[in-house]
């Protein structure tokens, strides 16, 4: 059974310590940063997007859990002002992926949403991430915009 479990300030900071290595590699690599401007980049937003951490308004933090064991997490705001929900971040552990967790954990941050009056949901997924994007797309996600690089 797939539950979703809410991230006290502990597990906050735990899942922090967890995402942001991964998010700094993705965001040096894709937009030609070196670590250290993609550190500085991410520690911004992250000051940004959670004033006060975990209980910055319109912002959820779940660990996604598969029984008594913690499957993986899921980050999303939902702003009533804009009637919009935006995904920020989905992780499922290596150990339990291709079960439909995923899609599971999909349509929960969806359900979320709309019980919170958002009218369309929206997320952002590196285009290296092919099965990332496979799923966003059989789930009925569209793309919205391109955004492309070269490296000269």
């Amino acid at each position: 059974m797939i539950t979703f479990e809410r991230m006290d300030n502990n597990q906050f900071k735990e899942y922090l310590e967890f995402m942001m290595p991964d998010y700094i590699q993705d965001t040096s690599e894709h937009y030609m940063m070196t670590k250290e401007q993609a550190t500085e980049k991410a520690e911004k937003q992250m000051e940004s997007l959670l004033p006060d951490q975990e209980k910055t308004e319109g912002q959820h933090f779940f660990y996604i859990k598969s029984g008594e064991q913690v499957a993986g997490y899921l980050w999303f705001h939902v702003s009533k002002e804009e009637k919009s929900a935006f995904l920020y971040h989905i992780y499922i552990l290596e150990s339990f992926r291709k079960q439909g967790i995923a899609k599971n954990a999909l349509r929960f941050f969806e359900n979320e949403s709309k019980d919170e009056e958002a009218v369309y949901c929206g997320l952002h997924v590196f285009g290296t991430n092919e099965n990332a994007i496979e799923l966003y797309r059989k789930l009925g996600y569209k793309q919205a915009s391109i955004s492309m690089n070269k490296v000269l």
